[in-house]
């Protein structure tokens, strides 16, 4: 007769050598437990949904997201590598376009601005402007006067 093992999933989770269980030091939901690619979505989120506040339903028709680094190369317009893109779609949808952020061509570039947040806001402000074919100094809350 085969002697049943137990499934892994009941057994306890203990270290190779038996020196405490294996998991999660912190609690997910604690802010330790963020991560660096979830505090950049928190910030280029918070920007974005200021902007939400002062545009309104101008930005009803776009989508956003982050990527870690772009996935194509740059193309014959762009001076090294992008730090966000502008993809508008062609056929009639209820999105019209897409903005997509890359977190660590950003962060990277962001190391050598004075002011890191202000250089994330800029490169926000340059994309949405883009998109809504406007002046960024019309949309950008923080340099109106």
């Amino acid at each position: 007769m085969s002697q049943l093992l137990p499934l892994r999933s009941k057994a306890r989770r203990r270290d190779r050598h038996g020196r405490g269980l294996r998991g999660p030091i912190i609690d997910g939901h604690l802010p330790a437990a963020r991560t660096r690619a979830d505090k950049f979505d928190d910030l280029i989120g918070y920007d974005l949904a200021t902007f939400r506040a002062h545009l309104g339903s101008k930005m009803k028709h776009l989508d956003f997201g982050v990527l870690d680094v772009p996935e194509t190369d740059p193309a014959p317009w762009e001076h090294g590598v992008p730090l966000a893109r502008y993809l508008p779609f062609e056929r009639p949808a209820k999105i019209t376009g897409r903005i997509v952020f890359y977190r660590l061509p950003i962060l990277q570039a962001a190391k050598r601005a004075p002011d890191p947040h202000l250089f994330i806001h800029d490169i926000v402000t340059e994309q949405l402007s883009s998109a809504l074919g406007r002046d960024p100094e019309e949309i950008d809350y923080l340099r109106r006067s």
